[in-house]
């Protein structure tokens, strides 16, 4: 079974944290293909079934500039009997009411369209690094149970 894992990075934490994602599901059995936001094009959402999508928030709750060529054509398209998970970055000292707001962009516009949501969006705060053993790990190996690895 392949997940595309799609994300939008500028600083590399959103990266970081998709690749431990990537590296627990290649590890549970799950073919993993990677692809930034920017380099991906809507007939890969069109023609595939599931998908973890990451991205920071920029400015004041704005998508990460990386995703808008994506996330505008997402727009246009059903995702209908499409899986997805959803991973954001942001930084609650700034403006916590916009705190993830790129990811929330990114699964309000896949739920509209008719796009499932697995599981709950994990949102980290601040930088990924002291976060991925606690809370990527656990969340990428509830994930790969969801999609099929068996214990």
């Amino acid at each position: 079974m392949k997940i595309h894992l799609i994300y939008a990075s500028a600083s590399g934490n959103v990266e970081v944290a998709m690749e431990s994602v990537g590296k627990i599901l290649s590890y549970m059995g799950l073919e993993i293909i990677t692809s930034r936001a920017e380099q991906t094009h809507i007939e890969t959402l069109l023609e595939n079934q599931k998908f973890v999508f990451g991205t920071s928030t920029w400015e004041h709750g704005k998508l990460n500039p990386f995703f808008d060529n994506l996330y505008s054509q997402m727009q246009k398209h059903n995702f209908k009997n499409k899986q997805a998970a959803f991973l954001g970055l942001g930084d609650r000292r700034y403006e916590p009411v916009f705190f993830c707001r790129g990811i929330d962009l990114v699964r309000d516009t896949w739920l509209a369209r008719e796009g499932q949501e697995v599981t709950e969006a994990l949102k980290i705060g601040g930088e990924p690094y002291h976060q991925l053993a606690t809370t990527v790990v656990p969340w990428a190996n509830f994930l790969a149970k969801i999609w099929g690895y068996q214990n």
